[in-house]
This record gives C-alpha cells, structure tokens and sequence, in this order.
C-alpha cells in the first residue's frame, strides 16, 4: 500500500505531499485540478513509461528547472520502503544532453524499476483503454503482459525477448530462408521464449480464476467473471510439460514457415 506520496515538478504539482490513511482512495475535484497527475506518477513506480506513456520532457512541470521528482513511501509485503524516480534538472549547457530516468530504493539507486517490483503493484484500466474489449488480440496480450509483470517482474524482459525472436525469424524468411541451421536455431529461442512466456500469462490468469471462485456469492448482485486464457500455445501450456510444448510449438513454426514468409510475420 502506498501510505505517503510526494511530488516535485512533477505534471501541474510544484510540489505535493500527500499521505494515505486508508486501503480505498477515491481522488475527486474539477478538470484540470491535478488528480490524473497524481496518478500517473504512481504508475511511474513500474517498468515502462506510465499510464500516459509521456515522454519525459511532458512529465517536467512547466516553469520549473526541467527535472522532476517522485517518492512514495509503501508498505509492501517486504516491509516499509522508500521508492523514488525522476530526472535531474539539467543545467543550460547540458539542455541538449538525452534525459534518463533514475531509481532509487531507500535512497540508494537501482539500474530500473524492476527493483521497485517486489514492494509495489501496479495495474491501471482507464476510458483510453475502453478498446481493449473490442479491439486488436495484440492489445489484450498486452494488458495481458501487464496484469502478469505485477507479479512476475522478470515477465517484461520475456515478452521483449519475444518480440526480438519472432523478428529474427520474420527477417530471416523474408530473406528467403525456408531450411537450414540458421532458421532452426531461430525457431529453437523463438520456442523457447515463447512458452516461458505463455506460461506466465496461463499462471496469472490461473490464479485471477482462482481468486474469483474463492470470492464467489450465491448472494451477488451481479454476475461473476469466469475468465480463462485461450489459444493454441495457451493449450500447449496447460496440457503439457515446457519441453513437451517447445517442440510442439517448434514443429508448428517449421510447418507455417511458407505461410508465415507469404503473411510476413510468425
């Protein structure tokens, strides 16, 4: 639980020291008042960019030195820490130099905010996001991939693994390769990472499932979810063991490699 939040230079907040006496916060005032910015720099305390996805000159205050700061005191299942990220203000003749985000924990810094995983949770649904239900499977996969890395820290870099394997194999039949050691090979870390991946994303959904029967009422108002996870690597996953699915999958990826190499993509 987060328990005290403060801001500086941060969005609209010069500065801003906010402590948190209760599990359920409601933040509620007129447009503009600053309760989307309170937000956004929570969802700044988890890898990736935000709930925005702001670049970070947006997340500077205007009129302030250029830097911004965010420290959350949390307490988590670890005990009570100090989380902090930011930008340092940067002087004139450094104004061109690339701007990097640094973490900190208890004041001493981390190289990213995987660190901050172990203390702190974060998910978001926001009205932006209202196309997850009728759009694309590839955005789905990706709330998906964010509701598993609030458990899983190690799941982002899986995920982006992923998307190097399958652009790998993509460029390789683009190149007219349909056999050989080098394609094999590609397919071999495509599969690999692959099942790692749909393993995390079967286990998180699999303990949502859970949770939601242990919670279930006779007495509901309101219909409960039952929520599954499906596709063929998803079945792969469930109904075999890792090394079972990889060859599986492999063996998939060896048959489609005309088709994939026509479509353009795995």
């Amino acid at each position: 639980m987060v328990r005290r939040l403060k801001l500086s230079d941060f969005r609209s907040y010069a500065a801003l020291d906010l402590a948190v006496h209760s599990d359920l916060v409601v933040l509620c005032g007129e447009n503009g008042a600053g309760k989307t910015n309170v937000l956004e720099a929570l969802s700044l305390l988890t890898a990736g960019r935000g709930l925005r996805r702001a670049d970070l000159e947006e997340l500077a205050r205007e009129g302030g030195a250029g830097g911004f700061a965010i420290s959350a005191e949390v307490e988590g299942a670890l005990g009570p820490v100090q989380l902090g990220t930011g930008v340092a203000a940067m002087g004139q003749e450094a104004k061109q130099e690339t701007k990097q985000r640094r973490y900190r924990l208890d004041r001493e810094p981390l190289p990213t905010a995987r660190g901050f995983a172990d203390h702190l949770r974060v998910v978001w649904l926001t009205p932006a996001m209202d196309g997850l239900f009728t759009g694309s499977p590839g955005e789905r996969r990706r709330f998906l991939d964010r509701l598993v890395l609030a458990v899983d820290a190690e799941h982002g870099a899986r995920v982006n693994a992923l998307e190097r394997a399958l652009r790998n194999r993509n460029r390789l039949l683009e190149d007219g390769a349909r056999s050989g050691a080098w394609l094999d090979a590609a397919e071999r870390e495509t599969a690999e990472v692959a099942i790692a991946v749909a393993a995390a994303r079967h286990e998180t959904i699999s303990r949502l499932a859970a949770l939601t029967e242990a919670g279930r009422s006779a007495n509901a108002l309101f219909p409960w979810a039952e929520i599954a996870l499906s596709g063929a690597i998803e079945s792969l996953v469930a109904e075999r063991s890792a090394l079972e699915a990889e060859d599986a999958y492999m063996e998939i990826l060896r048959e489609n490699r005309h088709r994939d190499a026509g479509a353009g993509r795995t």
